[in-house]
């Protein structure tokens, strides 16, 4: 076979690229956002934190055959909180400041976009007219971790001390991709298979959904299938991540029940409340595992004599716990108490305590602030996942907590 003239080869490559560029400039980028916004302010800072003298900073090195030098006490800060925000050119609502906060294994990002690119809970906060902060928790994400607690436990199995290497080496918790689906999204079948062994993953109203078993299913509830943008989950799982706040140390609270607090409940909650006060107070909105932070900062500012600047406290399929938090029902006779949940998750006998005992002191005339149980599934708003701020719906959800604090909490004064 004659090759083809290489003036023939030349204008096909030369076509071929013009096609290209023009496909390319033809697909404009996809808008996140439902619509413009005007900020006035945005930008990110650290809070709280603080430094530690360490040997273990860093490895030493050395080039090949050379002796690497004795490490020596470097300093280093741990335990800071990122958070970034932006406020909107014209103040809407109540006026006060909304401080986000993602749940385990996630970070800010969970509010920010959905995985098939809509406006998350952060940026349309902001179009509502609410100055919107969003945190990192400490130890995650961009707040970072105290990374010489593993070069600590290598220098010591390196000494032979295997035992006290493995004291220092902590249990990083992680949610896994296959974990996401199964806790939040659906079910993996046969009963007992792994993905591994052929598992075979479905949503939640699909075909062989045990839920749907004639037997036990409630025809008063229908389990329908999930309001994630299943579509994207693969996008979803990259923003899944390690929670390495267990590299920091811990506390105690003489008031909590247990007082031992684990780092997570240590950290974030102080980032929290220093957060409030430079604020001069702010609604705190938490999710999942930060569900109990959002109780406990509430707890640090109560010890400070600054329980005054929590201006509502909202908590998503997360903690509620009262005494875990050092808190009682008289601490939120003022502050305005929602809690959230959505479809696949089960009423909260916790939360459901808390709620009803401040009501009980509402009954008692003792205090005004509002607390609610908002059961989205109850509400009419099926298949509404723990990761709702990421959901088909997440926005009309959005929409009912604005509501909520615009008619619950107090409004701001001018500033």
């Amino acid at each position: 076979m004659r090759p083809f003239p290489r003036s023939f080869t030349l204008a096909l490559a030369a076509f071929a690229a013009v096609a290209v560029t023009r496909d390319v400039a033809a697909q404009a980028p996809k808008r996140f956002t439902g619509g413009p916004v005007t900020i006035v302010d945005q930008g990110s800072f650290f809070i709280g934190g603080q430094t530690k003298i360490t040997e273990h900073a860093s490895i030493p090195g050395a080039p090949p055959g050379q002796t690497p030098p004795a490490p020596t006490p470097q300093q280093i800060t741990i335990g800071q909180v990122y958070v970034q925000f932006q406020i909107p050119g014209k103040i809407k609502g109540p006026g006060w400041p909304v401080i986000m906060v993602h749940g385990s294994t996630h970070s800010g990002a969970a509010l920010e976009s959905t995985p098939d690119e809509r406006e998350g809970w952060y940026p349309y906060f902001v179009r509502k007219g609410v100055a919107t902060y969003v945190v990192d928790q400490a130890g995650r994400g961009r707040s970072g971790f105290d990374h010489s607690v593993l070069h600590e436990a290598r220098s010591k199995a390196l000494a032979g001390d295997a035992a006290g290497a493995a004291a220092l080496l902590p249990n990083f918790g992680r949610i896994s991709d296959t974990q996401a689906w199964t806790f939040w999204f659906g079910h993996m079948l046969p009963a007992g298979s792994t993905i591994a062994t052929g598992g075979r993953l479905i949503k939640h109203g699909d075909p062989g959904d045990p839920q749907l078993d004639p037997k036990t299913a409630n025809p008063k509830e229908p389990h329908v299938a999930p309001v994630f943008p299943l579509d994207a989950v693969g996008e979803y799982y990259k923003q899944l991540l390690p929670n390495a706040e267990v590299t920091l140390p811990g506390s105690t609270c003489a008031t909590c029940t247990p007082q031992e607090l684990a780092p997570a409940h240590t950290w974030t909650p102080q980032g929290l409340a220093l957060l409030v006060e430079r604020l001069g107070g702010a609604v705190i909105a938490t999710h999942s595992q930060s569900g109990i932070m959002g109780h406990h900062a509430v707890r640090i500012l109560k010890e400070r004599g600054h329980l005054n600047l929590v201006k509502g406290l909202i908590t998503i399929e997360g903690g509620c716990s009262l005494p875990q938090s050092g808190l009682t029902a008289a601490d939120f006779d003022a502050i305005p108490y929602l809690v959230v949940k959505g479809d696949y998750a089960n009423v909260s006998q916790q939360c459901q305590a808390t709620v009803d005992a401040i009501n009980k002191r509402r009954a008692d005339k003792q205090g005004t602030a509002k607390a609610d149980y908002f059961k989205l599934d109850e509400m009419g708003m099926a298949g509404v996942t723990h990761m709702m701020m990421l959901d088909t719906k997440n926005l009309e959800i959005a929409d009912l907590m604005l509501d909520w604090t615009g008619k619950h909490v107090a409004k701001a004064p001018k500033r």
